[in-house]
């Protein structure tokens, strides 16, 4: 048996979010001492590693506890899925990073690229492969839940989209004076985070390079020069430190 600081020692999750998956129903400990302490059994470090590999793979809390609650739930065919789509993952990721980098190239002159080569690893029909696997995995029903989210929060309103975008460069315009490690600034880097995995699988690795982007490729720099001069430079450090202290 394992009280809550031991698993939360073991699996290198902070307390307080396994007792946020208790209270959520997610993880309950196997039982509850006379000391109200949590105690969880050997069941419990198999489901806490599904919850953390549904959680790498882009699934809300609320999403993984209806797969998980589901009579039919299986954690060795779960495993199966969860390898065959993280494989899946790495594959795109190594298309975005490859991108990356030969967008960099074309800015220093070493490559000439056509306007829809910015966009092949990201553009939708990829974007539907990978939703169609998710899909094959754990049902339509889920995933749809999660597109229509998406879907409802902007209702495909793209002016929407920029208006946040420029909202979000004026809140870091506001705090720029702070610093990119300062506690408000980090805060803002986060809110861009999530955001950015609204749009697509965007890991910590990836988030980086997009940093690196907003300060290299001058089409991106261009839209953050809008709100201030030196904001490409400022956000991409900004960014740098958010995903160091992230690992």
């Amino acid at each position: 048996m394992y009280t809550v600081s031991q698993l939360a020692k073991v699996s290198g999750c902070s307390v307080r979010a396994l007792q946020h998956y208790h209270q959520i129903g997610l993880l309950e400990p196997s039982r509850l001492g006379d000391n109200h302490y949590r105690y969880y059994d050997e069941s419990k470090i198999l489901e806490l590693q599904q919850i953390l590999f549904f959680k790498e793979l882009g699934f809300s809390l609320s999403e993984v506890r209806k797969i998980m609650k589901n009579p039919q739930f299986s954690v060795e065919k779960s495993l199966i899925r969860q390898k065959e789509l993280i494989h899946h993952k790495i594959a795109r990721l190594k298309e975005i990073v490859a991108l990356i980098d030969k967008t960099l190239q074309n800015q220093k002159g070493e490559n000439q690229m056509r306007d829809q080569d910015y966009f092949e690893p990201i553009n939708e029909k990829k974007v539907k492969e990978y939703t169609k696997r998710a899909r094959e995995a754990y049902g339509e029903e889920i995933v749809n839940q999660s597109i229509k989210q998406v879907k409802k929060e902007y209702n495909n309103d793209y002016a929407k989209i920029q208006q946040e975008f420029e909202g979000w460069l004026e809140s870091v315009k506001a705090v720029m004076d702070k610093g990119p490690e300062s506690d408000e600034v980090q805060d803002l880097m986060a809110i861009w985070y999530e955001h950015m995995n609204k749009i697509f699988p965007c890991d910590i690795h990836i988030f980086s390079s997009l940093g690196m982007m907003y300060k290299n490729n001058e089409e991106f720099a261009v839209n953050f020069r809008k709100a201030h001069e030196h904001m490409p430079e400022f956000v991409c450090d900004a960014i740098q430190v958010f995903c160091s202290n992230q690992q």
